[in-house]
């Protein structure tokens, strides 16, 4: 069974009308998302990213929540910042596909599937 697909599938069917159509709109774009992005930001996604960054300001050794993490570059930019742990969050499995790719074999990223609206309660404990 695949549990990641069933859970997608169960937020489908409990989900509002909005919520449908934001997964709807995600899959299939994990393998272009990250170059639509800076299209569509007019190249400002970059810098963006790093206001957020800066503003979360991570330190060696903090576990960092990324809700919405998409394909992980926030989760990436929090890395490079400070090598902390990073809580990747995302309602879109075709999403974290893009994620599970960018961090292969870095177990300091822990991606999971979820909603912000209803954080699992291990993804919420103890992160910034």
């Amino acid at each position: 069974m695949d549990l990641p697909a069933a859970r997608e599938r169960a937020a489908r069917a409990d989900g509002s009308a909005r919520k449908r159509e934001a997964l709807d709109l995600f899959r299939g774009l994990p393998r272009h998302y990250d170059a639509v992005g800076a299209v569509m930001s007019f190249g400002q996604d970059p810098r963006w990213r790093r206001a957020l960054v800066d503003a979360v300001a991570p330190a060696a050794g903090d576990r960092v929540l990324d809700v919405a993490t998409g394909t992980g570059m926030v989760a990436a930019r929090l890395r490079a910042r400070a090598g902390c742990r990073v809580v990747g969050l995302d309602q879109s499995e075709e999403m974290l596909s893009g994620a599970r790719e960018r961090f292969a074999g870095d177990d300091s990223v822990e991606l999971v599937l979820g909603e912000a609206e209803r954080l699992p309660s291990a993804t919420a404990s103890s992160t910034r």
